[in-house]
């Protein structure tokens, strides 16, 4: 994506703030110079102060599969660097508040956590904005009167993603473990986060004004391993993103929590980044339950990098 405008711009011209980010879905071996040209269209129209078109670039932009993101009002914190167990850093954005404005005109704002709060859930990564973008761009009524649940939500952008774009209700999930006593325990379900994870799910509906269709609850997908583990619902849609960590945290579970949860016609998407640890198994994980599974790749473009990432899709027997 193009480089984002440093000019000041007349806060009149900005009702969602400014624009910090552009964030692209690209299916690969197609070219992104049209969506480059709109995102440099929308800028010189806020740079020249043409608040017409700039309102007609962001028009344009919302119908093509980008992410508009926009500051907070807050100045932001300088960014800190968390090691996980696994070796893997993450980096924890200096402000929680963000606000993306998604195909369709869909205006969604979540907060994200602190890492010692949230675990891996407290940052929104780049796979649940790729499915965000994914979910908004579906045909129209693809998602009218759905019930969805979201498996692993973190900050719950893609599951907001799917209600705004017109889903009825939106189950958001979330693993939500108490503190336990030796280390090695409390180093992996730090990672997973607990019951603050749940308290922010709520709030980051309701500030995105889907409140009314979404509700939040715990879900371990271990549980649905037991032979008697009975769903509290089936759901027409299951969604996911990165939820393909590392291996330890049982592709098993996962699959058994997906089969367990879809609902006879209906249909799980997970999108995971590319090179995750087990990704290459999760589609044999899913077929043990019988099914069919379809693999896309596409890459997530931002105005400060890519990421590429695939889409796994299971649809029941």
């Amino acid at each position: 994506m193009i480089a984002l405008f440093s000019a000041s711009v007349a806060t009149k011209l900005l009702p969602h703030g400014v624009p910090s980010n552009f964030w692209l879905l690209r299916t690969p071996g197609i070219a992104s110079a049209d969506e480059d040209a709109l995102v440099g269209a929308y800028v010189a129209s806020l740079n020249a102060g043409d608040a017409d078109g700039a309102a007609r670039g962001l028009a344009a932009l919302t119908a093509r599969p980008i992410a508009v993101e926009f500051e907070p009002p807050e100045p932001a914190a300088a960014p800190s660097r968390v090691a996980l167990s696994d070796g893997a850093v993450a980096e924890e954005i200096g402000s929680p508040h963000r606000t993306f404005l998604l195909p369709g005109a869909r205006l969604a704002t979540v907060d994200e956590l602190d890492y010692g709060d949230g675990g891996l859930g407290a940052r929104v990564w780049d796979a649940s904005i790729g499915l965000s973008i994914w979910l908004c761009q579906q045909s129209a009524g693809a998602l009218e009167g759905k019930a969805v649940l979201s498996l692993g939500s973190g900050c719950g952008l893609d599951g907001i993603a799917a209600a705004l774009a017109g889903a009825e209700a939106v189950a958001l999930t979330e693993v939500a473990l108490e503190a336990a006593d030796d280390a090695a325990a409390r180093r992996e379900s730090g990672e997973f986060g607990g019951g603050a994870l749940l308290e922010n799910l709520a709030s980051n509906a309701a500030r995105s004004g889907v409140g009314g269709a979404a509700t939040v609850s715990a879900l371990d997908w271990v549980d649905a391993l037991d032979a008697n583990f009975a769903p509290a619902a089936r759901y027409d849609l299951v969604v996911g993103a990165d939820l393909v960590h590392d291996e330890k945290y049982s592709l098993n579970a996962l699959a058994a929590a997906v089969s367990a949860h879809t609902a006879r016609g209906g249909v799980a998407h997970l999108m995971c980044a590319a090179g995750r640890p087990g990704l290459e198994r999760l589609p044999d994980a899913l077929l043990r339950h019988g099914g069919a599974v379809e693999r896309a790749q596409f890459c997530v473009m931002s105005s400060y990098g890519a990421a590429d990432v695939e889409l796994v899709s299971w649809r029941p027997g």
